[in-house]
């Protein structure tokens, strides 16, 4: 009995630390987003040249609008296509599902090379939609 009442101890404080050190990542960069400054935001890019492949990467969100850093050997040639521009949002299918998060949500956008998928957690959907919008 002791035993189970210290798992169940010792899970709800890792749970509410990692829930903390969450939320306080997403304020940092949402501060930084209102002073201006570039801020990386982590997401997965579904690049027309990579067909079927989703890229891990951050996505590099500032005033000039948005550019791209892949943290995979696989995505490293890979950069976001000139022009880029929102033409839908919605939440992934269950196949895509099974790939990436299925709380992210999707950006589709077009550009001359193709569709261009963006998978972003909502709490960072504003970052990105912002600065589509302004690129």
């Amino acid at each position: 009995m002791n035993a189970e009442v210290i798992e169940l101890v010792v899970v709800l404080a890792a749970g509410g630390l990692t829930a903390w050190l969450l939320r306080r990542k997403v304020r940092q960069r949402a501060d930084s987003a209102a002073e201006g400054d570039v801020i990386k935001v982590p997401c997965l890019l579904r690049h027309p040249s990579q067909e079927g492949r989703w890229l891990r990467g951050r996505l590099l969100v500032g005033p000039s609008g948005a550019g791209s850093e892949p943290r995979t050997r696989a995505g490293a040639a890979v950069s976001l296509p000139e022009g880029l521009r929102q033409v839908g949002m919605r939440s992934p299918s269950w196949r895509e599902a099974m790939k990436i998060n299925g709380g992210c949500r999707i950006v589709e956008c077009s550009s001359p090379e193709g569709p261009v998928l963006v998978a972003v957690m909502p709490n960072e959907l504003g970052h990105v939609l912002t600065a589509l919008n302004s690129s």
